[in-house]
């Protein structure tokens, strides 16, 4: 397109905005005229003066109307022409109805009957606008249509803002409408002075320009959301209807919501409102999660504090179990403890379901075996008893999967019963690994009157018991595949002379490195013991 060519037409966009704007824009300022000469407008002189300079700037800026072409043309010389006319314009509103608000308070009748008609002709020039520029789309939506004044009986909380805009009349404008709301208002005028602000000042919620010098608002959001403790502050961008790309853009970003140029005070008072409503449950509820992480953290300290400090002290025996919860509190334990004649009894547990409820049925579950063992039974009859006990009032159906042994030193044997349990492993002081064979007996606490039965294993000096929970074998890789006893046997194998704690942990290490990562399936629990002999 020639330089003529561009010439041209930016000669009949400034004569079509000088002939659409120009009557109405003096008609603006023969209202301001009517208003300044109300009786009672000297108690609101600060808003009629920056009424009058919105006005006096709106008629300059359509008579001096001169745009120039830069790099994108025609195009880009109409999009900052539309930009520079939302300057008076939302001064014009805000303050307007700014002094509306504040005349009906004070009971100033003759200040708000002048304003009516300036708030008319205000609305007038942004039709105008829009005939003279249609892309513009500066004229109220349809969320503005009617009276946008929202009744004072409405409550909203009150909040520290951060307002980031160029624009000095918006800033004022809103800072004024925000403190009469209420709120702390800090106001800064570029995306560098938004940054500084909100990293270093604490803020309930963020109005946010999209054109600014430095770094424009989407920039800015970025910033924030970058940042984990801004994440969760609510960002409100402030935009002209027309740049809905970029608000789409934002509101994917982390944006709560957005407002239009001109403002409509109800939105603006409802969306303000709700983002600082919404912080403010948002913070209940983080301190609700901050409270139960708080009591399940002491809950996991008592639940460590239940499992044995160690294993008893015996010449002919060495032992060590852990617990590692897929949760906070899990539903896994271990327990060995001293019997008459020098021995030791071994247990290993793992109770349905997780967290809170499981955690408490496994204290119950340990004490009841521990006091049940005192009374020197047999495994199986210590598991039977245990079940008539816990199947006998158990609304929630919970059951527990148990494996009980004694090791008696003087004979060199273990004998065990096997509720539902994995079946453990034997080390062998002269190499290889068995699974021992068991009762595999029901589940402990299903229903009363089942049978459990006896088995012994023959232990000589050096061999090693390894008693362990699901969480070991049913471990997930992130490619889904199980952890399986194939891999376990392995693991035993290569540790098999290691003393216990290192068999222990080096099979946790080994389900660890198996899941890469992946979050705990469930509870891990194991225990190894190794018969020295010489009792």
């Amino acid at each position: 397109m020639t330089t003529q060519t561009h010439d041209s037409r930016m000669v009949a966009l400034a004569e079509q905005v000088r002939a659409e704007v120009g009557p109405t824009a003096d008609s603006i300022v023969a209202a301001v005229a009517v208003l300044a000469a109300a009786p009672s407008a000297e108690a609101l002189a600060e808003e009629i003066h920056q009424i009058d300079k919105a006005a006096q700037l709106l008629t300059e800026m359509v008579r001096d109307c001169r745009p120039e072409p830069g790099e994108g043309g025609v195009e880009e010389a109409h999009s900052r022409l539309r930009h520079d006319l939302r300057t008076p314009l939302v001064a014009l509103k805000g303050y307007g109805e700014l002094a509306l608000e504040i005349a009906a308070d004070e009971e100033l009748d003759d200040v708000a009957a002048a304003l009516g008609p300036l708030l008319e002709r205000v609305a007038e020039v942004m039709v105008s606008i829009e005939r003279a520029l249609p892309a513009l789309s500066l004229a109220m939506d349809s969320e503005d249509d009617g009276d946008d004044r929202e009744p004072r009986s409405t409550s909203y909380p009150a909040g520290r803002v951060l307002l980031a805009d160029d624009s000095q009349a918006n800033r004022e404008v809103l800072a004024q409408y925000l403190s009469r709301e209420g709120h702390q208002v800090v106001a800064v005028g570029d995306g560098l002075a938004a940054i500084e602000a909100v990293f270093e000042q604490p803020f309930d919620v963020v109005l946010l320009d999209m054109i600014m010098p430095g770094m424009n608002g989407d920039e800015v959001l970025k910033a924030m959301k970058a940042e984990p403790r801004l994440r969760s502050l609510p960002v409100i961008m402030i935009s002209a209807l027309d740049a809905l790309d970029s608000i789409v853009r934002c509101i994917e970003a982390g944006a709560e919501d957005y407002l239009a140029k001109p403002f409509n005070r109800v939105l603006l008072r409802a969306r303000i409102g709700a983002c600082l409503e919404k912080k403010r449950l948002r913070e209940v509820e983080l301190s609700y999660l901050q409270a139960v992480e708080n009591e399940l953290t002491i809950a996991r300290e008592v639940q460590q504090s239940i499992l044995p400090k160690g294993f008893p002290a015996h010449r002919a025996l060495a032992g060590h179990g852990l617990m590692d919860p897929a949760r906070e509190i899990g539903g896994d334990f271990y327990d060995f403890f001293a019997l008459e004649g020098g021995r030791v009894g071994i247990a290993v547990g793992d109770v349905s379901g997780k967290g809170v409820p499981a955690a408490v049925y496994m204290a119950m579950v340990r004490t009841q075996l521990r006091a049940t063992a005192q009374f020197g039974l047999s495994p199986a009859d210590c598991l039977s008893r245990l079940n008539e006990h816990l199947s006998a009032d158990n609304p929630r159906c919970m059951f527990v999967s148990l494996f009980y042994g004694i090791i008696d030193c003087a004979a060199g044997t273990f004998t065990y019963a096997n509720g539902g349990h994995n079946p453990p492993a034997v080390l062998r002081a002269g190499g290889g690994m068995e699974w021992i064979r068991g009762t595999n007996d029901l589940l402990v606490g299903v229903m009363p009157g089942i049978p459990y039965h006896d088995a012994t294993l023959a232990l000589a000096p050096g061999d090693s018991l390894f008693i362990y929970t699901d969480g070991v074998v049913e471990a997930i890789d992130p490619a889904e595949a199980e952890f399986g006893k194939q891999r376990l046997a392995e693991v035993l194998a290569a540790k098999a002379k290691a003393p216990p704690a290192v068999l222990c942990d080096g099979v946790l290490a080994a389900v660890r490195d198996f899941e890469a990562g992946r979050p705990h399936s469930d509870d891990l629990t194991c225990v190894a013991v190794r018969f020295l002999g010489g009792a």
